[in-house]
C-alpha cells in the first residue's frame, strides 16, 4: 500500500466502522421496542384487576395496566379538543372534543376519560352519578411544551391531556382512566353509559428502528464502496 492510500483506507474503515455500529445500535433499540410494545399489549389484553391493586404503583408499573371500579362521576369536566376519523356507517368523525370527567372513587378523585363528542355537544349536561367502569390507566404523552398551545380556561378548551396542569385547574389527581365500558346506575339498573364515544386507549408507539438499521447498513455499503473506488483510482494513477 502506498502512503498516499493511508489516509482514505484509514477514512473508509472509520467510516464504515461508525455507520455499522449505528446500525447495530438501532437492531439493539428496534429487540427493545418490540418487547415494550408486547408488553403494553399484554397489559391492555389482560383481565382487568380491581383498580385498587395498581392505583399507588409508579408510573411506569401502572401505565396501560386494564382496570375495573366503580365509583361517582360529578359535574366536573375538562374539554380536550380533538378530531374523530369516519370509520364505517353511523360512526361520529370531524371536529370535536374528549370529555375527561372528574371521578370519585375510594376517597380519591381523578380523571375518567370518557371519549368523544362532536362541537355541538360539548357543552351538554352529562350524567352525574355511579358508574362502573373497565378501562386502562395512562399517563398521556400528548403535550408538548413548545407546540402545544395555552388552554383557554374560559371556553374550557384544552390541547392536550396535560394531567398535571388540569388537576391543578380541576382540584383532582393527575391520574387518569380510559374508559373501554362503563355502565351508570339509573333508576336502580345499571345501564351502557352512552352518551360519550368511548375513545379505548391503543398503541401508537412508533417502532422506525428497522428502517433506520437499514439506513445504516445502507450508508455503510455505499461508503465501503466508495472508499475502494477512491483506492482503486489512487493505485491507477501510481502504477
Amino acid at each position: 500500500m502506498s502512503v498516499r492510500m493511508i489516509l482514505p483506507s484509514l477514512f473508509g474503515v472509520v467510516g464504515v466502522t461508525i455507520l455499522l455500529w449505528l446500525g447495530l445500535w438501532q437492531l439493539d433499540r428496534l429487540a427493545w421496542k418490540e418487547g415494550r410494545l408486547t408488553e403494553i399489549s399484554e397489559k391492555m389484553a389482560a383481565k382487568p384487576d380491581p383498580l385498587l391493586d395498581h392505583f399507588e404503583k409508579p408510573y411506569m408499573d401502572r401505565n396501560y395496566l386494564r382496570v375495573h371500579f366503580e365509583g361517582v362521576m360529578t359535574q366536573k369536566e375538562a374539554h380536550v379538543l380533538t378530531s374523530l376519523k369516519y370509520s364505517g356507517q353511523g360512526s361520529q368523525s370531524g371536529p370535536g372534543f374528549r370529555i375527561l370527567k372528574e371521578v370519585v372513587w375510594n376517597g380519591k378523585n381523578f380523571f375518567l376519560d370518557l371519549g368523544f363528542v362532536s362541537e355541538a355537544r360539548k357543552n351538554e349536561d352529562r350524567f352525574e352519578g355511579p358508574v362502573r367502569v373497565v378501562g386502562n390507566i395512562l399517563t398521556p404523552d400528548d403535550y408538548d411544551a413548545s407546540f402545544t398551545p395555552a388552554p383557554d380556561l374560559d371556553k374550557n378548551i384544552w390541547f392536550a391531556r396535560y394531567l398535571p396542569q388540569m388537576a391543578q385547574e380541576l382540584g383532582v389527581l393527575p391520574f387518569m382512566v380510559v374508559v373501554e365500558q362503563a355502565e351508570v346506575l339509573k333508576n336502580g339498573a345499571w345501564v351502557s353509559f352512552d352518551d360519550v364515544t368511548p375513545l379505548p386507549v391503543s398503541v401508537n408507539i412508533p417502532n422506525d428502528h428497522r428502517q433506520y438499521a437499514i439506513t445504516w447498513f445502507s450508508l455503510a455499503t455505499v461508503w465501503f464502496g466508495m472508499t475502494c473506488y477512491l483506492l482503486w483510482r489512487i493505485r491507477q494513477r501510481t502504477v
